[in-house]
């Protein structure tokens, strides 16, 4: 138990450092090993903005998003169990969120105890799928005029500030994160801009590499390790590939399926997709290297080949190459660990992303997700009462635990802390892997969700026989073009 809360305080404290991301870059054509050391010359002019230096090793947060939440004006009034009170009628809400079914039923549960702590106020939930298609869901609604109350969002809530209601009026009153004793302050930063603060944190989480630990033993393959380099993944990959069965592959193609490797690359070359100041420093270079770092390891038979990739989207636990028995290691958030696990009957282990040789700290912890109000909510102050639940309440964490990622609530991982798993306890030692490599969590990339799509097809494209330079040419393209949209 003390073990256990140890390893949540560092991984709170290492929170306190967190970072998000969005990226892609690295070798020619023509390149058949794994990335050089880093480059020690300065980093490239930015695309677009007046800087004239190369960004320092770690991004700064956002100006803006220094300012320290408003105090509250009055103190809360006393509600059920501790809770805030509830001053209206009898209302509904509406709540819209992405993840599996195992995420929904969860979600199902705590708006259940909210109920019973407010029987004024009903919820409905509303899962969407997976990221791509919730958003898709949610920009129709808003456009229509006919969004959730509450929704849940990712690092690119910036996208829709126009259309969110600022917390800011509701804090010591119905939502208790400006309390330290109840929420980590520095999970503030990164959700206020303008100094205003627009969401609250579901929680942390960070990009792992998980593995079929039953696969990989039953080969003779050795254990990855949390300290590898990209050369050193690339020789355990080559190992285990002369062991594995034909079909089977050391690792799915994670090189487009998310904007968050890539950018994690980026940020080791020294040519971060985007920083707090507004800077994108990537080049053609960089989506060369990253591109042909990938091209060579379908080469190599590293990775499957494109009809294979493109059957397996790497979303989620139902479309994973790992998970169907085609790959051992893929690519997920933290978060995801113990859903993947479930999902099938062997044992599933996790590592750290590989460091680059000379390269530049890139690991980031960040808010895996945030919520919401919608400013069009005719129910503001229900709404702000179920943000302050599901974000702070014992009760809420119970049920949730880490699936939208470690929570941010002290209260609530203390609450937790006595019944974690063996997943939860993996997820604790990459934090305290990585507690050396973080930065800070900058911004996404303006119109992030647009990057992510059109990542995926110039991926494919490369997969299906594109050159390398000219995918890196269309990336570079897309990446210029969403800035100055």
């Amino acid at each position: 138990m003390k073990k256990v809360k140890r390893a949540i305080l560092a991984l709170v404290l290492t929170a306190a450092c967190a970072a998000s991301l969005a990226a892609c870059g690295q070798t020619a054509t023509t390149s058949t090993a794994a990335p050089a050391a880093a480059e020690t010359t300065a980093a490239p002019a930015p695309t677009q903005a007046p800087a004239t230096q190369a960004p320092a090793t770690t991004a700064a947060a956002p100006a803006a998003q220094t300012t320290a939440a408003p105090a509250p004006t009055e103190a809360a009034p006393a509600g059920p169990d501790g809770l805030p009170a509830y001053t209206g009628g009898p209302v509904e809400l509406r709540f819209g969120w992405w993840g599996d079914d195992n995420r929904a039923a969860l979600t199902n549960q705590v708006i259940d105890e909210f109920m019973k702590a407010y029987p004024s106020i009903t919820v409905k939930g509303e899962p969407n799928g997976g990221t791509a298609d919730h958003f898709q869901i949610i920009d129709t609604q808003l456009q229509g005029n006919n969004a959730p109350d509450l929704i849940q969002f990712g690092g690119n809530y910036g996208d829709y500030m126009q259309y969110l209601e600022p917390l800011d009026g509701y804090l010591g009153k119905q939502i208790l994160i400006n309390d330290p004793a109840v929420f980590d302050q520095t999970a503030l930063i990164p959700a206020t801009r303008n100094g205003n603060l627009w969401v609250a944190s579901l929680g942390t989480n960070t990009l792992v590499l998980i593995y079929n630990k039953s696969l990989v033993e039953s080969v003779g393959g050795t254990i990855p390790t949390n300290d590898m380099t990209w050369e050193d993944l690339e020789a355990w990959g080559e190992d285990l590939k002369a062991k594995l069965p034909a079909g089977v592959y050391p690792f799915a193609d994670n090189c487009t399926n998310q904007a968050n490797y890539l950018s994690y690359y980026y940020q080791q070359l020294g040519t971060p997709l985007w920083t707090a100041e507004e800077v994108s420093y990537a080049t053609v270079e960089s989506a060369q290297k990253w591109l042909g770092l990938w091209a060579s390891w379908r080469d190599k038979g590293l990775i499957p080949d494109a009809d294979t990739t493109a059957a397996y989207a790497e979303l989620g636990a139902d479309t994973s190459a790992v998970i169907a028995g085609k790959a051992a290691v893929t690519m997920v958030w933290s978060n995801q660990i113990a859903g993947y696990a479930a999902a099938t009957t062997d044992t599933l282990a996790a590592f750290t992303l590989p460091e680059m040789t000379g390269g530049e700290k890139a690991y980031i912890i960040q808010m895996s997700q945030y919520i919401g109000i919608n400013k069009a909510s005719a129910n503001k102050e229900a709404a702000a009462l179920f943000v302050n639940f599901i974000t702070t309440s014992p009760a809420a964490g119970n049920i949730l635990r880490t699936n939208r990622g470690v929570p941010s609530s002290p209260i609530v991982r203390e609450a937790i802390s006595g019944s974690s798993t063996e997943l939860d306890a993996a997820v604790y030692a990459i934090y305290d892997a990585v507690a050396d490599r973080t930065i800070p969590q900058g911004p996404n990339l303006p119109n992030d969700q647009e990057f992510v799509n059109e990542l995926a097809l110039i991926g494919q494209n490369v997969a299906y026989g594109e050159s390398v330079d000219d995918g890196a040419q269309e990336l570079q393209s897309l990446i210029e073009r969403l800035i100055i949209k």
